[in-house]
Protein backbone atom coordinates (compact mmCIF):
# COMPACT_ATOMS: atom_id res chain seq x y z
CA UNK A 1 0.00 0.00 0.00
CA UNK A 2 1.39 3.65 -1.18
CA UNK A 3 0.05 7.04 -0.91
CA UNK A 4 0.61 9.35 -4.30
CA UNK A 5 -0.35 12.99 -4.57
CA UNK A 6 -1.53 13.43 -8.16
CA UNK A 7 -2.74 16.94 -8.98
CA UNK A 8 -4.82 18.50 -6.13
CA UNK A 9 -6.46 15.49 -5.05
CA UNK A 10 -5.27 12.74 -2.65
CA UNK A 11 -5.11 9.36 -3.76
CA UNK A 12 -4.33 5.84 -1.88
CA UNK A 13 -3.35 2.88 -3.97
CA UNK A 14 -4.73 0.02 -2.86
CA UNK A 15 -5.21 -3.73 -4.67
CA UNK A 16 -3.61 -2.02 -7.82
CA UNK A 17 -6.56 0.18 -7.85
CA UNK A 18 -5.86 4.38 -6.67
CA UNK A 19 -8.96 6.59 -5.25
CA UNK A 20 -10.04 9.11 -6.98
CA UNK A 21 -12.90 11.24 -6.57
CA UNK A 22 -14.95 13.36 -9.36
CA UNK A 23 -17.34 16.08 -7.97
CA UNK A 24 -18.62 19.87 -8.33
CA UNK A 25 -16.17 22.37 -7.41
CA UNK A 26 -19.26 24.65 -6.47
CA UNK A 27 -22.93 23.74 -5.79
CA UNK A 28 -25.75 25.69 -3.90
CA UNK A 29 -25.65 25.20 0.26
CA UNK A 30 -28.58 22.05 0.74
CA UNK A 31 -28.15 20.96 -2.76
CA UNK A 32 -27.87 17.34 -3.50
CA UNK A 33 -24.73 16.25 -5.19
CA UNK A 34 -23.31 13.31 -7.24
CA UNK A 35 -19.87 12.40 -6.70
CA UNK A 36 -18.24 10.15 -8.78
CA UNK A 37 -15.43 7.85 -7.48
CA UNK A 38 -12.74 5.21 -8.92
CA UNK A 39 -11.08 2.27 -6.87
CA UNK A 40 -12.45 -0.62 -4.73
CA UNK A 41 -14.82 0.79 -1.93
CA UNK A 42 -14.71 -1.17 1.53
CA UNK A 43 -18.42 -1.77 2.86
CA UNK A 44 -18.22 0.50 5.77
CA UNK A 45 -15.92 3.33 3.55
CA UNK A 46 -17.79 6.37 2.98
CA UNK A 47 -17.37 9.68 1.20
CA UNK A 48 -18.33 13.19 3.00
CA UNK A 49 -18.70 16.44 2.64
CA UNK A 50 -16.81 18.24 5.51
CA UNK A 51 -15.47 21.36 6.35
CA UNK A 52 -12.27 22.65 4.95
CA UNK A 53 -9.83 21.70 6.73
CA UNK A 54 -11.58 19.24 9.49
CA UNK A 55 -9.78 16.43 10.96
CA UNK A 56 -10.27 12.94 9.47
CA UNK A 57 -12.81 11.79 12.24
CA UNK A 58 -14.66 14.91 12.04
CA UNK A 59 -17.09 15.09 9.03
CA UNK A 60 -20.33 15.98 7.85
CA UNK A 61 -22.97 14.19 5.36
CA UNK A 62 -21.91 11.13 3.88
CA UNK A 63 -22.82 8.17 1.34
CA UNK A 64 -21.53 4.99 1.61
CA UNK A 65 -19.61 3.69 -2.26
CA UNK A 66 -20.23 0.17 -1.36
CA UNK A 67 -23.68 0.90 -2.45
CA UNK A 68 -23.56 3.38 -5.47
CA UNK A 69 -21.51 4.80 -8.11
CA UNK A 70 -21.98 7.49 -7.86
CA UNK A 71 -22.83 8.81 -4.52
CA UNK A 72 -25.34 10.95 -3.69
CA UNK A 73 -24.76 13.50 -0.79
CA UNK A 74 -27.32 16.84 0.51
CA UNK A 75 -24.80 19.67 0.98
CA UNK A 76 -25.20 21.02 4.48
CA UNK A 77 -26.91 24.47 4.48
CA UNK A 78 -23.89 26.62 5.71
CA UNK A 79 -22.29 28.34 3.07
CA UNK A 80 -18.55 28.49 2.97
CA UNK A 81 -15.29 26.45 1.74
CA UNK A 82 -15.47 22.42 1.88
CA UNK A 83 -14.14 19.39 0.72
CA UNK A 84 -15.58 16.22 -0.45
CA UNK A 85 -13.65 13.19 1.20
CA UNK A 86 -13.09 9.69 0.68
CA UNK A 87 -12.59 8.38 4.30
CA UNK A 88 -11.44 4.60 4.99
CA UNK A 89 -14.44 3.22 7.12
CA UNK A 90 -12.09 1.21 9.08
CA UNK A 91 -9.86 4.26 10.23
CA UNK A 92 -11.55 7.16 8.92
CA UNK A 93 -8.15 7.86 7.51
CA UNK A 94 -8.75 10.38 4.30
CA UNK A 95 -7.02 8.71 1.29
CA UNK A 96 -8.89 11.03 -1.25
CA UNK A 97 -10.31 15.02 -1.63
CA UNK A 98 -11.52 17.38 -3.86
CA UNK A 99 -12.63 21.49 -3.00
CA UNK A 100 -16.39 22.51 -2.81
CA UNK A 101 -17.71 25.89 -2.70
CA UNK A 102 -20.96 26.34 -1.10
CA UNK A 103 -23.27 29.04 -2.08
CA UNK A 104 -25.83 30.64 -0.24
CA UNK A 105 -29.71 30.20 -1.92
CA UNK A 106 -32.88 33.08 -0.92
CA UNK A 107 -36.51 32.86 -1.58
CA UNK A 108 -38.82 35.56 -1.83
CA UNK A 109 -42.63 35.42 -0.40
CA UNK A 110 -45.40 37.65 -1.76
CA UNK A 111 -49.20 37.74 -0.01
CA UNK A 112 -51.72 39.76 1.17
CA UNK A 113 -51.28 41.63 4.23
CA UNK A 114 -53.18 42.67 6.54
CA UNK A 115 -55.06 39.33 6.90
CA UNK A 116 -58.03 38.10 9.05
CA UNK A 117 -57.02 36.27 12.00
CA UNK A 118 -57.75 32.04 11.48
CA UNK A 119 -58.10 32.42 7.92
CA UNK A 120 -56.21 30.91 5.32
CA UNK A 121 -52.82 33.12 3.87
CA UNK A 122 -51.97 32.21 0.35
CA UNK A 123 -48.44 32.06 -0.08
CA UNK A 124 -46.68 33.08 -3.29
CA UNK A 125 -42.76 31.39 -3.18
CA UNK A 126 -39.50 31.44 -4.68
CA UNK A 127 -36.67 29.18 -3.49
CA UNK A 128 -34.78 25.95 -4.05
CA UNK A 129 -37.55 23.85 -3.03
CA UNK A 130 -35.46 20.91 -1.40
CA UNK A 131 -37.07 18.07 0.20
CA UNK A 132 -39.18 19.29 3.39
CA UNK A 133 -38.17 22.81 2.97
CA UNK A 134 -41.39 24.67 4.63
CA UNK A 135 -42.99 27.82 4.43
CA UNK A 136 -44.23 29.10 8.35
CA UNK A 137 -46.02 32.02 10.01
CA UNK A 138 -43.62 32.91 13.15
CA UNK A 139 -44.01 34.96 15.43
CA UNK A 140 -41.61 38.44 15.57
CA UNK A 141 -38.08 37.97 16.23
CA UNK A 142 -38.47 34.15 16.94
CA UNK A 143 -35.33 31.46 16.39
CA UNK A 144 -35.04 29.58 13.02
CA UNK A 145 -36.09 26.81 14.70
CA UNK A 146 -39.16 27.88 16.55
CA UNK A 147 -41.86 28.05 14.17
CA UNK A 148 -45.68 28.34 13.76
CA UNK A 149 -48.41 26.78 11.32
CA UNK A 150 -46.74 25.69 7.77
CA UNK A 151 -46.75 24.11 4.42
CA UNK A 152 -44.50 22.63 2.41
CA UNK A 153 -43.12 24.53 -1.42
CA UNK A 154 -43.61 21.14 -2.53
CA UNK A 155 -47.40 21.19 -2.05
CA UNK A 156 -47.41 23.85 -4.83
CA UNK A 157 -47.22 27.25 -5.16
CA UNK A 158 -49.19 29.59 -3.89
CA UNK A 159 -49.28 27.61 -0.41
CA UNK A 160 -52.12 27.88 1.78
CA UNK A 161 -51.33 28.87 5.51
CA UNK A 162 -53.73 28.78 8.26
CA UNK A 163 -53.87 32.44 9.97
CA UNK A 164 -52.82 32.53 14.16
CA UNK A 165 -56.22 33.48 15.76
CA UNK A 166 -54.42 36.45 17.79
CA UNK A 167 -54.08 39.78 15.69
CA UNK A 168 -50.62 41.46 15.79
CA UNK A 169 -47.52 41.30 13.84
CA UNK A 170 -45.69 38.11 12.67
CA UNK A 171 -43.03 37.05 9.87
CA UNK A 172 -43.72 34.60 7.29
CA UNK A 173 -40.62 32.71 6.81
CA UNK A 174 -38.92 30.36 4.00
CA UNK A 175 -36.98 27.50 6.03
CA UNK A 176 -34.62 25.03 4.88
CA UNK A 177 -35.57 21.69 5.80
CA UNK A 178 -32.18 20.28 6.79
CA UNK A 179 -31.03 22.74 9.02
CA UNK A 180 -34.32 25.11 9.58
CA UNK A 181 -32.35 28.11 8.36
CA UNK A 182 -34.34 31.40 7.63
CA UNK A 183 -33.45 31.91 3.86
CA UNK A 184 -36.17 34.39 3.21
CA UNK A 185 -38.54 36.53 5.36
CA UNK A 186 -41.74 39.06 5.33
CA UNK A 187 -43.69 40.59 7.46
CA UNK A 188 -47.23 39.92 7.75
CA UNK A 189 -50.03 41.81 10.15
CA UNK A 190 -52.74 39.57 11.42
CA UNK A 191 -56.09 41.43 12.00
CA UNK A 192 -58.65 40.66 14.54
CA UNK A 193 -62.33 39.44 13.38
CA UNK A 194 -65.17 39.10 15.48
CA UNK A 195 -68.98 37.27 15.28
CA UNK A 196 -72.23 37.71 16.74
CA UNK A 197 -75.06 35.11 17.28
CA UNK A 198 -78.83 35.11 17.39
CA UNK A 199 -81.00 32.90 19.00
CA UNK A 200 -84.08 32.53 21.32
CA UNK A 201 -83.46 33.43 25.09
CA UNK A 202 -84.90 30.60 26.37
CA UNK A 203 -85.48 26.65 25.23
CA UNK A 204 -87.12 23.94 26.85
CA UNK A 205 -84.45 21.34 28.20
CA UNK A 206 -83.12 18.68 25.60
CA UNK A 207 -84.46 20.58 22.34
CA UNK A 208 -82.81 21.72 19.75
CA UNK A 209 -81.73 25.21 18.85
CA UNK A 210 -81.51 27.28 16.30
CA UNK A 211 -78.75 29.70 16.27
CA UNK A 212 -77.87 32.59 12.91
CA UNK A 213 -74.34 33.58 12.64
CA UNK A 214 -72.24 36.05 11.81
CA UNK A 215 -68.06 35.29 12.25
CA UNK A 216 -65.45 33.83 9.90
CA UNK A 217 -66.35 30.87 9.60
CA UNK A 218 -62.48 29.39 9.51
CA UNK A 219 -61.61 25.65 9.56
CA UNK A 220 -63.06 24.34 12.61
CA UNK A 221 -64.82 26.94 14.15
CA UNK A 222 -67.80 25.77 16.13
CA UNK A 223 -70.82 27.30 18.05
CA UNK A 224 -71.50 25.71 21.42
CA UNK A 225 -73.46 25.95 24.16
CA UNK A 226 -71.59 26.25 27.42
CA UNK A 227 -71.44 26.53 31.36
CA UNK A 228 -71.82 29.87 32.37
CA UNK A 229 -68.27 31.20 33.42
CA UNK A 230 -66.67 28.10 31.66
CA UNK A 231 -62.98 28.68 30.04
CA UNK A 232 -62.60 29.14 26.39
CA UNK A 233 -61.68 25.32 25.96
CA UNK A 234 -64.64 23.80 28.33
CA UNK A 235 -67.42 23.96 25.67
CA UNK A 236 -70.56 21.39 25.82
CA UNK A 237 -72.72 20.30 22.33
CA UNK A 238 -72.03 22.41 19.24
CA UNK A 239 -72.04 22.34 15.77
CA UNK A 240 -69.91 23.90 12.95
CA UNK A 241 -70.96 26.99 11.38
CA UNK A 242 -69.67 25.34 8.28
CA UNK A 243 -72.67 23.21 7.94
CA UNK A 244 -75.09 26.36 7.45
CA UNK A 245 -76.52 29.25 8.42
CA UNK A 246 -78.37 28.58 11.12
CA UNK A 247 -76.82 25.99 12.29
CA UNK A 248 -78.97 23.50 14.60
CA UNK A 249 -77.70 22.81 18.16
CA UNK A 250 -78.85 20.15 20.45
CA UNK A 251 -79.28 21.90 23.96
CA UNK A 252 -78.42 19.80 27.29
CA UNK A 253 -80.92 17.63 29.45
CA UNK A 254 -80.08 19.37 32.71
CA UNK A 255 -81.94 22.82 33.37
CA UNK A 256 -80.09 25.75 34.04
CA UNK A 257 -77.82 29.17 32.79
CA UNK A 258 -75.99 28.54 29.79
CA UNK A 259 -74.45 30.89 27.07
CA UNK A 260 -74.21 30.31 23.41
CA UNK A 261 -70.27 30.66 22.00
CA UNK A 262 -68.68 31.31 18.92
CA UNK A 263 -65.18 29.28 19.26
CA UNK A 264 -62.30 29.77 17.14
CA UNK A 265 -61.36 26.20 15.17
CA UNK A 266 -57.58 26.49 16.47
CA UNK A 267 -57.30 27.96 19.94
CA UNK A 268 -61.05 27.97 20.87
CA UNK A 269 -61.11 31.32 21.54
CA UNK A 270 -64.12 32.78 22.09
CA UNK A 271 -65.50 35.58 19.34
CA UNK A 272 -68.88 35.95 20.69
CA UNK A 273 -71.56 34.49 23.50
CA UNK A 274 -75.00 35.20 24.31
CA UNK A 275 -76.65 34.19 27.48
CA UNK A 276 -78.87 31.32 26.91
CA UNK A 277 -81.87 29.82 29.90
CA UNK A 278 -82.63 26.47 29.86
CA UNK A 279 -85.93 25.22 31.20
CA UNK A 280 -87.04 21.73 32.60
CA UNK A 281 -89.58 20.08 30.84
CA UNK A 282 -91.89 17.36 32.09
CA UNK A 283 -94.03 14.92 30.95
CA UNK A 284 -97.33 12.17 31.79
CA UNK A 285 -98.39 8.93 30.88
CA UNK A 286 -101.41 6.67 30.83
CA UNK A 287 -101.20 3.21 30.36
CA UNK A 288 -103.80 0.24 31.16
CA UNK A 289 -103.39 -0.68 34.88
CA UNK A 290 -103.38 -4.48 34.06
CA UNK A 291 -102.18 -6.20 30.42
CA UNK A 292 -101.46 -9.47 28.66
CA UNK A 293 -98.51 -10.81 28.47
CA UNK A 294 -97.08 -10.54 24.98
CA UNK A 295 -99.79 -8.33 24.37
CA UNK A 296 -99.38 -5.06 22.90
CA UNK A 297 -100.87 -2.20 24.27
CA UNK A 298 -101.28 1.74 23.80
CA UNK A 299 -99.47 4.18 26.24
CA UNK A 300 -100.91 7.89 25.92
CA UNK A 301 -97.97 10.74 26.58
CA UNK A 302 -97.43 14.12 27.36
CA UNK A 303 -93.44 15.17 26.52
CA UNK A 304 -91.07 17.08 25.04
CA UNK A 305 -90.75 14.72 22.14
CA UNK A 306 -87.32 15.63 21.73
CA UNK A 307 -84.44 13.75 19.27
CA UNK A 308 -84.07 10.47 20.79
CA UNK A 309 -86.57 10.17 23.91
CA UNK A 310 -88.20 7.13 24.39
CA UNK A 311 -90.67 4.86 25.98
CA UNK A 312 -89.25 1.90 28.01
CA UNK A 313 -91.30 -1.08 30.11
CA UNK A 314 -89.31 -1.56 32.80
CA UNK A 315 -89.62 -4.22 36.15
CA UNK A 316 -90.77 -1.50 38.95
CA UNK A 317 -87.20 -1.91 41.04
CA UNK A 318 -85.23 -0.65 37.85
CA UNK A 319 -82.67 1.91 38.40
CA UNK A 320 -84.30 5.30 36.82
CA UNK A 321 -82.05 5.41 34.04
CA UNK A 322 -82.39 2.18 32.47
CA UNK A 323 -84.49 0.58 29.97
CA UNK A 324 -86.01 -2.70 28.92
CA UNK A 325 -86.48 -5.02 25.75
CA UNK A 326 -89.80 -3.53 25.13
CA UNK A 327 -89.44 0.31 23.93
CA UNK A 328 -91.09 2.93 21.30
CA UNK A 329 -90.55 6.54 20.41
CA UNK A 330 -92.84 8.89 21.37
CA UNK A 331 -91.96 10.80 17.32
CA UNK A 332 -94.16 7.41 16.19
CA UNK A 333 -97.15 9.12 17.32
CA UNK A 334 -100.12 9.62 20.05
CA UNK A 335 -100.84 6.85 21.21
CA UNK A 336 -97.43 4.77 21.23
CA UNK A 337 -97.69 1.01 21.01
CA UNK A 338 -95.47 -1.09 23.55
CA UNK A 339 -95.28 -5.01 23.79
CA UNK A 340 -95.32 -6.10 27.03
CA UNK A 341 -92.98 -8.40 28.44
CA UNK A 342 -93.97 -12.18 28.79
CA UNK A 343 -93.09 -12.80 31.85
CA UNK A 344 -95.34 -11.67 34.15
CA UNK A 345 -95.19 -9.12 37.21
CA UNK A 346 -94.84 -5.39 38.35
CA UNK A 347 -93.64 -2.84 35.75
CA UNK A 348 -94.04 0.57 34.59
CA UNK A 349 -93.79 2.23 31.85
CA UNK A 350 -90.99 5.09 32.06
CA UNK A 351 -90.39 8.25 29.86
CA UNK A 352 -87.02 9.00 29.43
CA UNK A 353 -84.94 12.11 27.98
CA UNK A 354 -82.65 11.08 25.14
CA UNK A 355 -79.63 12.25 25.62
CA UNK A 356 -79.08 11.37 29.37
CA UNK A 357 -81.62 8.94 29.86
CA UNK A 358 -83.86 11.12 32.70
CA UNK A 359 -86.64 9.95 33.76
CA UNK A 360 -89.55 12.24 32.72
CA UNK A 361 -92.54 9.97 34.38
CA UNK A 362 -93.69 7.05 34.79
CA UNK A 363 -96.64 4.80 35.08
CA UNK A 364 -97.79 1.32 36.51
CA UNK A 365 -98.69 -1.55 34.63
CA UNK A 366 -98.99 -5.33 35.74
CA UNK A 367 -98.79 -7.93 33.60
CA UNK A 368 -100.56 -10.73 33.82
CA UNK A 369 -100.40 -14.11 32.29
CA UNK A 370 -101.89 -15.17 29.54
CA UNK A 371 -104.57 -18.45 30.11
CA UNK A 372 -103.67 -19.68 26.30
CA UNK A 373 -99.89 -18.67 26.50
CA UNK A 374 -96.72 -21.46 26.39
CA UNK A 375 -93.74 -21.80 24.83
CA UNK A 376 -93.72 -22.95 21.53
CA UNK A 377 -90.70 -23.47 19.23
CA UNK A 378 -91.25 -24.13 15.79
CA UNK A 379 -88.68 -26.13 13.94
CA UNK A 380 -88.87 -27.75 10.47
CA UNK A 381 -89.76 -31.19 10.32
CA UNK A 382 -87.03 -33.59 9.01
CA UNK A 383 -88.56 -34.48 5.66
CA UNK A 384 -89.11 -30.46 5.15
CA UNK A 385 -87.83 -29.38 1.70
CA UNK A 386 -86.76 -25.83 1.20
CA UNK A 387 -88.02 -24.18 -1.43
CA UNK A 388 -85.88 -24.23 -5.10
CA UNK A 389 -84.43 -20.48 -5.95
CA UNK A 390 -83.35 -19.49 -9.31
CA UNK A 391 -81.03 -17.09 -7.17
CA UNK A 392 -80.62 -15.74 -3.77
CA UNK A 393 -79.34 -12.30 -2.79
CA UNK A 394 -78.36 -11.64 0.83
CA UNK A 395 -78.31 -7.97 1.93
CA UNK A 396 -76.31 -7.47 5.07
CA UNK A 397 -76.34 -4.49 7.21
CA UNK A 398 -72.56 -3.96 8.93
CA UNK A 399 -73.32 -0.19 10.16
CA UNK A 400 -72.24 0.58 13.47
CA UNK A 401 -75.35 -0.41 15.42
CA UNK A 402 -74.33 -3.90 14.56
CA UNK A 403 -71.18 -4.02 17.09
CA UNK A 404 -73.89 -3.54 19.86
CA UNK A 405 -73.98 -6.68 22.04
CA UNK A 406 -76.60 -8.88 22.73
CA UNK A 407 -76.61 -11.96 25.24
CA UNK A 408 -72.78 -11.27 25.69
CA UNK A 409 -72.63 -11.53 21.64
CA UNK A 410 -71.78 -8.67 18.95
CA UNK A 411 -74.79 -8.40 16.79
CA UNK A 412 -72.81 -8.71 13.75
CA UNK A 413 -71.55 -12.47 15.21
CA UNK A 414 -74.59 -13.48 15.78
CA UNK A 415 -75.74 -12.51 12.37
CA UNK A 416 -72.67 -14.27 10.92
CA UNK A 417 -73.69 -17.63 12.59
CA UNK A 418 -76.86 -17.06 11.12
CA UNK A 419 -75.96 -16.92 7.77
CA UNK A 420 -73.84 -19.77 7.89
CA UNK A 421 -76.23 -22.01 8.76
CA UNK A 422 -78.74 -20.42 5.90
CA UNK A 423 -75.49 -21.36 3.49
CA UNK A 424 -75.17 -24.66 4.60
CA UNK A 425 -79.08 -24.79 3.50
CA UNK A 426 -79.14 -23.09 0.20
CA UNK A 427 -78.75 -26.05 -2.48
CA UNK A 428 -75.39 -26.22 -3.88
CA UNK A 429 -74.61 -24.61 -7.17
CA UNK A 430 -77.52 -22.10 -6.27
CA UNK A 431 -76.84 -18.38 -8.13
CA UNK A 432 -76.07 -16.26 -5.09
CA UNK A 433 -75.32 -12.48 -4.47
CA UNK A 434 -74.00 -10.61 -1.23
CA UNK A 435 -74.50 -6.63 -0.65
CA UNK A 436 -73.50 -5.50 2.27
CA UNK A 437 -74.03 -1.78 3.76
CA UNK A 438 -72.32 0.15 6.91
CA UNK A 439 -69.05 -1.55 6.09
CA UNK A 440 -66.86 1.36 4.43
CA UNK A 441 -67.36 4.86 6.12
CA UNK A 442 -68.37 6.52 8.80
CA UNK A 443 -71.44 8.45 8.50
CA UNK A 444 -71.74 7.63 4.87
CA UNK A 445 -74.41 6.05 2.89
CA UNK A 446 -72.27 3.53 0.84
CA UNK A 447 -73.88 -0.17 -0.09
CA UNK A 448 -71.43 -2.26 -2.12
CA UNK A 449 -71.73 -6.05 -3.81
CA UNK A 450 -69.65 -7.94 -2.38
CA UNK A 451 -70.08 -11.08 -4.14
CA UNK A 452 -71.52 -11.01 -7.43
CA UNK A 453 -74.22 -13.27 -9.03
CA UNK A 454 -72.32 -16.50 -9.34
CA UNK A 455 -72.96 -20.12 -8.41
CA UNK A 456 -73.32 -20.84 -4.93
CA UNK A 457 -68.84 -21.68 -3.59
CA UNK A 458 -70.03 -22.13 0.13
CA UNK A 459 -66.19 -21.63 0.84
CA UNK A 460 -65.75 -18.10 -0.53
CA UNK A 461 -69.16 -16.76 0.32
CA UNK A 462 -68.48 -17.93 4.29
CA UNK A 463 -65.19 -15.96 4.29
CA UNK A 464 -65.97 -12.92 2.76
CA UNK A 465 -69.26 -13.15 5.86
CA UNK A 466 -66.42 -13.78 7.96
CA UNK A 467 -64.49 -10.46 6.88
CA UNK A 468 -67.70 -7.67 7.21
CA UNK A 469 -66.82 -5.93 10.11
CA UNK A 470 -69.09 -2.89 10.99
CA UNK A 471 -67.85 0.50 10.55
CA UNK A 472 -68.86 2.63 13.77
CA UNK A 473 -71.65 5.59 12.71
CA UNK A 474 -72.17 4.30 9.48
CA UNK A 475 -75.57 4.78 8.29
CA UNK A 476 -78.08 2.32 7.56
CA UNK A 477 -78.87 2.42 3.46
CA UNK A 478 -81.56 -0.19 3.44
CA UNK A 479 -83.59 1.15 0.44
CA UNK A 480 -80.50 1.88 -1.55
CA UNK A 481 -79.25 -1.58 -1.04
CA UNK A 482 -82.92 -2.94 -2.21
CA UNK A 483 -83.01 -0.67 -5.59
CA UNK A 484 -80.08 -2.36 -6.56
CA UNK A 485 -81.53 -6.29 -6.43
CA UNK A 486 -82.81 -5.75 -9.84
CA UNK A 487 -79.36 -4.89 -11.00
CA UNK A 488 -77.77 -7.35 -8.49
CA UNK A 489 -80.00 -10.14 -9.64
CA UNK A 490 -79.78 -9.40 -13.81
CA UNK A 491 -79.49 -12.71 -15.66
CA UNK A 492 -81.83 -14.20 -13.07
CA UNK A 493 -84.74 -15.85 -14.52
CA UNK A 494 -85.66 -17.66 -12.19
CA UNK A 495 -87.58 -17.16 -8.59
CA UNK A 496 -85.93 -14.83 -6.36
CA UNK A 497 -84.74 -14.94 -2.36
CA UNK A 498 -83.87 -11.69 -1.05
CA UNK A 499 -82.35 -11.93 2.63
CA UNK A 500 -82.33 -8.60 4.55
CA UNK A 501 -80.41 -8.55 7.91
CA UNK A 502 -80.82 -6.05 9.99
CA UNK A 503 -80.59 -4.11 13.56
CA UNK A 504 -82.31 -0.99 12.83
CA UNK A 505 -84.53 1.69 10.45
CA UNK A 506 -83.68 3.12 7.48
CA UNK A 507 -81.30 6.45 8.11
CA UNK A 508 -80.27 7.67 4.37
CA UNK A 509 -83.91 8.86 3.90
CA UNK A 510 -84.60 5.87 1.64
CA UNK A 511 -87.97 4.26 0.92
CA UNK A 512 -87.48 0.54 1.53
CA UNK A 513 -91.23 -0.63 0.99
CA UNK A 514 -91.14 1.50 -1.88
CA UNK A 515 -88.05 -0.27 -3.31
CA UNK A 516 -89.85 -3.49 -2.63
CA UNK A 517 -93.07 -2.75 -4.46
CA UNK A 518 -90.89 -1.35 -7.01
CA UNK A 519 -89.24 -5.29 -7.81
CA UNK A 520 -92.52 -7.08 -7.79
CA UNK A 521 -93.42 -3.90 -9.89
CA UNK A 522 -90.81 -4.89 -12.27
CA UNK A 523 -92.37 -8.39 -12.93
CA UNK A 524 -89.63 -9.94 -11.17
CA UNK A 525 -90.94 -13.24 -9.11
CA UNK A 526 -89.10 -12.44 -5.97
CA UNK A 527 -89.63 -13.04 -1.77
CA UNK A 528 -88.12 -10.74 0.35
CA UNK A 529 -87.47 -12.12 3.42
CA UNK A 530 -86.35 -9.82 6.73
CA UNK A 531 -84.38 -10.83 10.08
CA UNK A 532 -84.69 -8.28 12.87
CA UNK A 533 -82.07 -8.48 15.28
CA UNK A 534 -82.30 -7.02 18.96
CA UNK A 535 -85.85 -5.09 17.67
CA UNK A 536 -86.91 -4.06 20.68
CA UNK A 537 -89.46 -1.64 19.32
CA UNK A 538 -92.88 -2.93 18.25
CA UNK A 539 -93.08 0.08 16.00
CA UNK A 540 -90.19 -1.29 13.72
CA UNK A 541 -91.20 -5.19 14.31
CA UNK A 542 -94.55 -4.18 12.36
CA UNK A 543 -92.87 -1.67 9.99
CA UNK A 544 -90.54 -4.70 8.82
CA UNK A 545 -93.09 -6.91 8.83
CA UNK A 546 -95.00 -4.66 6.58
CA UNK A 547 -92.01 -4.48 4.51
CA UNK A 548 -91.80 -8.16 4.13
CA UNK A 549 -95.41 -8.24 3.19
CA UNK A 550 -94.79 -6.12 0.59
CA UNK A 551 -92.24 -8.84 -1.03
CA UNK A 552 -94.70 -11.77 -0.54
CA UNK A 553 -92.01 -12.81 2.20
CA UNK A 554 -91.73 -13.05 6.01
CA UNK A 555 -90.21 -11.47 9.20
CA UNK A 556 -88.47 -13.38 11.35
CA UNK A 557 -87.62 -11.59 14.69
CA UNK A 558 -84.46 -12.65 16.12
CA UNK A 559 -83.12 -11.82 19.25
CA UNK A 560 -80.57 -14.31 18.99
CA UNK A 561 -79.02 -16.31 16.61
Amino acid sequence: MRLAAIGSTLCLAFNAHAVELTSPAQANVGETIKVHFTGEAARTDFISIDTKGAADRDYGPYAYPARSNPVTIRAPDTAGAYEVRYHLGSTYAVVASAPLTLTAVAATLEFESPAPAGGKLAVRWTGPNYAQDFISIDDKGAAERSYGRYAYPASGNPVSIQLPDAPGEYDVRYHLGQSYDVIGTAPLTVRGVDASLEAVDTIGAGGAIEVRWRGPNNPQDFISIDATGAGDRDYGPYAYPALGNPVSIRVPDLAGAYVLRYHTGQTYTVLAQRALNVTPVTATLSAPAEVIAGSVFNVEWQGPDNEGDFITLVPVATQDDRWGESNGYPKRGNPLRIQAARTPGDYEVRYLMGQSHTLLARAPVKVVPDATSGQLRVLAADNTVAPAYGAVELVIDASGSMLARLAGERRIDLAKRALAQLLAEIAAGTPLAMRVFGARQADACLTDLEVPLAPLDVVKVAARINAIEPKNLAKTPIGASLLKVKEDLAGNTGPALVVLVTDGEETCDGDPQAAIEDLRAAGLDVRVNIVGFAIDEIGLKETFQSWAQAGNGAYFDAQNA
